[in-house]
């Protein structure tokens, strides 16, 4: 397996810049997801590692060796960079079966019949494909189809493996199920992914570490847990998870802890921002307010404005007089709108706007 870095990636498209300036480290067995919307440079990023883009500026290294390097004339091309990729539309040749599909790249290359044989029979083992050798793509799920693909990737041992969204094409419980077997997988490997999505659920429920991606830039890169609690600005914030932004007067830090006055006059302390800026948001997520019946210190009084049953959950929105906070509860008991509720804030951050 093997490490990869990313040193001031630029890449350009006429007078677009795609990629600008991005830089970043995988450790060697890590889980890394470029997380961003539509259009930030996560999938261009991961084409110029994979050798499928020639980046304007900027190197890029998978273990020591150096793969592309435009100032030095170096670009190795994607066959002899020890990676595998897998594509979002699985990209699995329809009138060949599951096997000849898997051997393909193998068979390019002139690998012997029988090595053939046992590196195809082991990984169709490996991603539970055994006994469906002699079936075609349109015999097979999307689920299975996908495993065709992430087997092809496989069958040449990679050092890395890239995936560019490669479960949206399938439907909510066939993408838990696939998230699952592609972690497990990463696991028994032991191989370094780099993996690309917008889906956020997605991101935090496979990752070590998550590069949240924005116009082309990395905005922060960390574990799931501190890209959801500690956002470095109000774009985290908003993209990774359901955010309120509450009003308030003022804040102030003291030893390490942020007391924030709201609108209304009640004081609630805070965790500091992860940065110093000139201008915070107070951000607290749906999750982290309880909703109760009765006062108590602290609380906010409300009136509950909109119910929606979610199954697993109940989402409010409560007019507190200043604005609306909405909140999740896993309570068994349901506010019907009008209904006068109090909000106790059980976590929440100062957020630095930009």
């Amino acid at each position: 397996m093997a490490r990869v870095r990313v040193l001031n990636l630029v890449k350009r498209f006429g007078n677009v810049v795609a990629v600008n300036n991005v830089s970043f480290e995988v450790e060697d067995g890590e889980f890394l997801t470029l997380l961003g919307p539509s259009g930030c440079g996560k999938t261009t990023t991961l084409r110029c590692i994979a050798g499928l883009e020639v980046p304007d500026e900027g190197e890029i290294y998978v273990g020591d060796k150096l793969v592309s390097a435009p100032r030095k004339g170096i670009h190795v091309p994607p066959e002899k960079r020890g990676i595998g990729m897998v594509f979002q539309n699985y990209a699995v040749w329809p009138h060949m079966t599951v096997f000849d599909n898997v051997a393909y790249p193998l068979k390019l290359r002139k690998v012997p019949r029988d090595e053939i044989r046992r590196r195809v029979k082991k990984v169709l083992e490996l991603v539970k494909l055994e006994g469906l050798e002699n079936r075609y793509p349109y015999q097979l799920s999307g689920g299975q189809q996908q495993r065709v693909a992430l087997a092809r990737a496989l069958v040449m041992e990679p050092e890395v493996l890239l995936l560019d969204e490669p479960l949206s094409n399938l439907d909510a419980k066939l993408r838990e199920e696939m998230r699952i077997e592609i972690r497990e997988l990463q696991r028994k490997l032991g191989i370094t992914v780099i993996y690309v999505t917008h889906d956020q659920l997605e991101a935090m429920a496979m990752s070590d570490r998550i590069a949240v991606m924005n116009n082309g830039r990395i905005v922060q890169i960390g574990t799931p847990y501190e890209i959801y609690r500690r956002p470095i600005n109000a774009f985290v914030a908003n993209f990774v998870g359901r955010a309120n932004f509450v009003k308030y007067r003022n804040a102030r830090i003291d030893r390490g802890k942020a007391l924030v006055e709201l609108e209304n006059g009640i004081v609630i302390e805070c965790s500091p921002p992860p940065k110093e800026s000139t201008d915070y948001l107070l951000l607290v997520r749906p999750s982290d307010v309880e909703i109760l019946d009765k006062p108590r210190d602290g609380a906010i009084p409300g009136t509950v404005t909109r119910t929606m049953f979610l199954g697993n959950i109940v989402e409010y929105t409560v007019d507190v007089g200043w604005q609306e906070i909405r909140v999740e509860s896993r309570s068994g008991k349901t506010y019907l709108p009008g209904t006068r509720v109090y909000l106790g804030i059980e976590y929440c951050v100062l957020v630095p706007k930009e």
